[in-house]
């Protein structure tokens, strides 16, 4: 009589452990609870679980019960936190629009044949200045050789002409600046857009700003100044 009692507890539980693994990867609470009253029901009455070992499982229940809330309420103040500061990146979007912003990133525009002005910053001077320009699809349409340059900011001028003299259409273009030092290495350079804010918007990546025609991240942008 007491080998049958001992042998159904052992299968219930396992049958109740195999049902809670065959749903989620990761138990839960309902699973541990679960786990916990099949036990109960099917323990020997001969020879019932150590009160002890109960009391531990009870105390693992609580814990788990806590940390599933405290990752709850974590949640809820992280999304909270992002809703405040998408509201707030909006409201400061909102203030830039109809401004002139300076921002880092390699876009230039090209309108009525006139490329808006783009600039760049030198960590040390340079023997040696190029920027190669190109189109939407990647092509290369203009190189400018501006030889040396002193360490800081620099700004440069497109005439919004390829190679041949051609006027190219309207539009938006990428540049690249290579610098090379004394010893012909390499620099870092650091890249500047300039346009009037059209338009402030949100997406899935946050608050942006469609700046002459493209789109920028609102903390791009590293200066500001009135249209005149």
């Amino acid at each position: 009589m007491t080998e049958g009692l001992t042998s159904l507890p052992t299968l219930a539980v396992a049958s109740a452990a195999q049902e809670a693994r065959s749903v989620p990867e990761v138990m839960g609470k309902e699973d541990f609870l679960k786990l916990l009253v099949t036990q109960l029901r099917y323990q020997d009455p001969l020879s019932p679980d150590d009160p002890k070992e109960f009391v531990a499982q009870l105390a693992q229940f609580s814990s788990l019960e806590q940390q599933l809330n405290a990752n709850q309420n974590l949640e809820k103040v992280a999304d909270l936190v992002r809703s405040l500061q998408n509201s707030l990146g909006f409201s400061q979007g909102v203030n830039l629009l109809g401004k002139t912003v300076k921002g880092t990133g390699n876009s230039l525009s090209l309108a009525d044949g006139a490329a808006a002005p783009a600039s760049y910053q030198l960590s040390r001077p340079a023997r040696e200045v190029t920027i190669t320009i190109f189109n939407e699809a990647g092509q290369l349409v203009r190189t400018l050789n501006l030889g040396s340059q002193s360490a800081g900011v620099h700004q440069f001028a497109w005439d919004g002409r390829d190679a041949e003299g051609h006027t190219l259409p309207d539009g938006l273009y990428l540049y690249r600046v290579t610098a090379l030092d004394s010893q012909g290495q390499g620099m870092e350079v650091t890249s500047y857009f300039t346009g009037q804010v059209e338009e402030v918007f949100q997406d899935a990546q946050g608050v942006k700003l469609r700046v002459d025609g493209r789109e920028v991240p609102l903390d791009s942008i590293v200066s500001v100044s009135q249209t005149s």
